[in-house]
């Protein structure tokens, strides 16, 4: 009996995983973020040295928030921009966006930013390299990678890789309609 017990738990919990139907709560096996988590917290800085912590930005007057990771260097994160910041103006009154720079040159885009600011929503940093800071944990590999954090209990509900017009709204549709 023992022995059955000693497989059956872990088969039923990947037979879950499998279905979509895993709890929230449930680990991935390699330790990354995953949609359910709650918002993994790691410490940023904004352009003047400023220290303070990313789910410090969650649920800020009960709206949903949009952390978007990006690199300077990365065309497809400087195309997402002008979309996220449609989305921004449009909801501002149920989503915030958080821009989360990762770079392995954190100087540069430090006297960048300075200059010339992108876009409206706080931009932070980690300072770390790409293989050591914020990326790990949230398994980034390819960018600009999107987290949405819902406002309540600061869990994820969505998170996607790389940006497209459509996909970006599809992305989004759950929650805001597209924007024109």
């Amino acid at each position: 009996m023992m022995l059955k017990r000693k497989f059956f738990i872990p088969l039923m919990a990947g037979l879950l995983c499998w279905l979509g139907m895993a709890p929230a709560a449930a680990q991935d096996p390699d330790g990354k973020v995953k949609v359910g988590d709650k918002l993994y917290d790691v410490e940023v800085h904004d352009t003047e040295g400023n220290y303070t912590y990313l789910a410090d930005y969650v649920g800020q007057d009960g709206k949903y928030l949009l952390v978007l990771f990006w690199t300077s260097n990365c065309p497809r994160c400087h195309a997402a921009f002008p979309e996220v910041a449609k989305y921004a103006k449009k909801y501002a009154d149920k989503l915030s966006v958080v821009g989360v720079m990762l770079s392995d040159n954190h100087d540069g885009w430090m006297e960048m930013y300075q200059y010339k600011k992108p876009f409206e929503w706080p931009n932070l940093s980690d300072g770390q390299l790409l293989k050591d800071g914020a990326a790990v944990p949230y398994g980034i590999g390819l960018f600009p990678t999107f987290v949405l954090v819902e406002p309540e209990e600061g869990k994820i509900v969505k998170m996607w890789s790389g940006f497209k017009l459509e996909r970006f709204q599809s992305e989004m549709q759950p929650y805001f309609a597209p924007v024109e």
